[in-house]
């Protein structure tokens, strides 16, 4: 999707001049500082920078799993800036896909079982419900792994199945943070081709990651340094080698 294109119609996401401040006594930490941003429908996109930058405050703010200090933000065109925290989880259940580096499978329960999470309350009948989750299992290439506990997965298989419990709900936004944070590195680039996979789909994939490697992967990287973003760069700069 090119430049033009995306302005012809309104972001996934914007912020526009968000911060969030922490008070810690006499002191005010400025995790984010009047951040501007645009994710668009369909993007593949990254979100770099070291520890204390403040990616991770930027990505909570970006699910939904806290609120700005200051500034505006915006979904699919509404202002979501002032919503409260029942508003956020019905966002964060219904909209976002998250998906995490320690893949928080529980392990008692089977593969299909923890796909089927997300849909603990749904209203929808449990044979349909169970078909979709065999059919994110397919996939990502676990539908064989259904009936298996995630002690008898490897770290990349367990990724697979978490992002198999993040595409049930069928979210607008695939959130991941450090996806291959515990994976070797040939394992690590098969979970980011499927991520590229569910992009070529129509996802929108927003990783978070410290790893400048990881984030070559993607279309276009967000730096931050010091609660700003300080840079963006495309995949046409930054080649994956």
């Amino acid at each position: 999707m090119n430049g033009k294109t995306q302005e012809l119609r309104d972001p996934l996401l914007e912020l526009r001049g968000i911060a969030k401040h922490y008070d810690m006594g006499e002191t005010v930490v400025r995790a984010l500082d009047g951040v501007d941003l645009k994710i668009w429908e369909g993007e593949f996109t990254a979100i770099l920078g070291p520890s204390g930058s403040g990616k991770s405050t930027l990505m909570h703010l970006l699910g939904f799993l806290d609120q700005a200090s200051g500034g505006e933000m915006y979904f699919d065109g509404e202002n979501v800036s002032g919503i409260g925290p029942n508003q956020r989880a019905m966002i964060r259940a219904d909209k976002i896909g998250f998906v995490f580096q320690t893949f928080n499978l529980l392990p008692r329960l089977s593969v299909l079982e923890n796909v089927l999470l997300p849909t603990s309350y749904s209203r929808t009948p449990q044979l349909r419900v169970r078909d979709r989750a065999r059919t994110a299992l397919d996939r990502v290439g676990m539908a064989d792994r259904a009936g298996h506990r995630p002690s008898q997965l490897s770290g990349g298989q367990r990724q697979r199945v978490a992002i198999a419990r993040a595409l049930m709900n069928e979210p607008r936004l695939i959130l991941a943070d450090e996806p291959t944070g515990n994976l070797d590195s040939t394992t690590a680039r098969s979970i980011l081709d499927l991520f590229k996979e569910l992009n070529a789909q129509g996802g929108t994939v927003l990783i978070v990651t410290h790893d400048e490697k990881v984030a070559r992967h993607t279309r276009r990287q967000i730096h931050v340094l010091d609660g700003r973003i300080c840079k963006e760069t495309t995949a046409q700069e930054d080649a994956v080698p």
